[in-house]
């Protein structure tokens, strides 16, 4: 009851008290910054979409002088901007923004190779934009799901920030199992080629023609290495670099050998062929053996997180004394270091090397 004439408090007059407001204020920074990274994204990637060969171009622009890849040779050649946001000012600033933090902080080398590795034709800049759009996003939606729930918000970014890299290494691990699986063919088909009479470039660019990506990406990005003046067994090094595959560094190995000794090589590629899809097989059968261990790993290291996370979101002041509590947030790490260990344990007894 307010007695008469004297001045309400701000709290009253606003009809909330400060710490919603507070709330609703970082709540509607977030959403500003997430709608501006995901109109840089959407408004760029409308603008402009890049063909096969302008991504290829892109990637290869690091071994032109200038720097800026050309869409083909001649009087008419068009640079090719690599950036797949496209050519508006929005993204164009975004994108050099994001590039300089990289570079101070020594970050685009590692980060351009796991982009590589995954096949995705962003740069570092383009990838750390997307992923900070990604985590405003998350931690938006967590924070209207929860009713303004401050420890919603900071889980839903760390989601968000954790997330992308997540799927990241996913598709990484995809596309090097998806090579590794069309390694024993590829190399039968090169050994074919040899026979026929082709050299070892034009073995390749069968490959090339007749493969399925990743093989054929990666090899078409070899050939194109070596008309630009690097030699072949350092291109498919390359290519075993950027796969992280041992198999195929066990193939550069023999070309190298025969060029310098001697000898058939389309047998030694076929003998290779025959000893890597062994080894698959073998792989496969421990890979099968091994399904319920790792089942089991996955059940009992995501299931203490995912309810978490779900009481978090659906009923937060179940677990706000455990955040406010000094008690709560030691029984909290405590509880993570023992639940890291254990998923690091087990992953050690299932993973068996051939």
């Amino acid at each position: 009851m307010i007695p008469a004439g004297a001045v309400p408090p701000a709290a009253t007059i606003l009809g909330q008290p400060p710490e919603s407001r507070n709330v609703l204020v970082a709540a509607l920074i977030l959403v500003f910054l997430g709608l501006a990274t995901a109109a840089a994204v959407v408004i760029g990637m409308v603008t402009r979409s890049q063909s096969p060969g302008e991504q290829m171009q892109r990637k290869l622009s690091i071994y032109t002088l200038a720097g800026r890849p050309t869409a083909r040779r001649g009087p008419t050649a068009a640079p090719v901007t690599p950036s797949v946001l496209g050519h508006t000012a929005l993204a164009r600033s975004a994108v050099e923004l994001a590039g300089r933090v990289t570079r101070s902080r020594g970050l685009d080398t590692s980060v351009d190779a796991q982009l590589e590795a995954a096949g995705l034709p962003l740069r570092t800049a383009e990838w750390l934009l997307i992923q900070v759009g990604v985590a405003v996003g998350i931690s938006v939606a967590f924070l209207a799901v929860s009713g303004g729930s401050l420890l919603a918000t900071v889980l839903g970014l760390v989601l968000g920030l954790t997330g992308p890299w997540i799927l990241l290494t996913i598709r990484r691990d995809q596309r090097e199992s998806a090579f590794l699986t069309q390694l024993p063919d590829t190399l039968q088909l090169i050994a074919g080629s040899l026979q026929a009479g082709h050299s070892l470039p034009q073995a390749l660019d069968t490959v090339v023609r007749e493969a399925q990506p990743p093989m054929s990406t990666e090899f078409n990005r070899a050939l194109v290495e070596t008309r630009l003046g690097r030699t072949v067994e350092d291109a498919l090094e390359g290519i075993a670099a950027r796969t992280a595959s041992d198999d195929f560094s066990w193939v550069v190995m023999a070309i190298r050998v025969q060029r310098e000794i001697g000898g058939n090589l389309a047998e030694l590629l076929q003998t290779v062929g025959d000893t890597i899809r062994e080894r698959q097989r073998l792989r496969r059968q421990v890979k099968v053996l091994s399904a319920e261990g790792r089942l089991s790993a996955w059940i009992l290291g995501s299931m203490p997180v995912v309810f978490s996370v779900y009481l978090v979101v659906v009923k937060p002041l179940y677990l706000q004394p455990m955040f406010q509590d000094p008690l709560g947030l030691l029984m909290l790490g405590l509880a993570a270091l023992l639940l890291a260990v254990g998923a690091f344990w087990i992953s050690r007894v299932v993973k068996v090397e051939v």
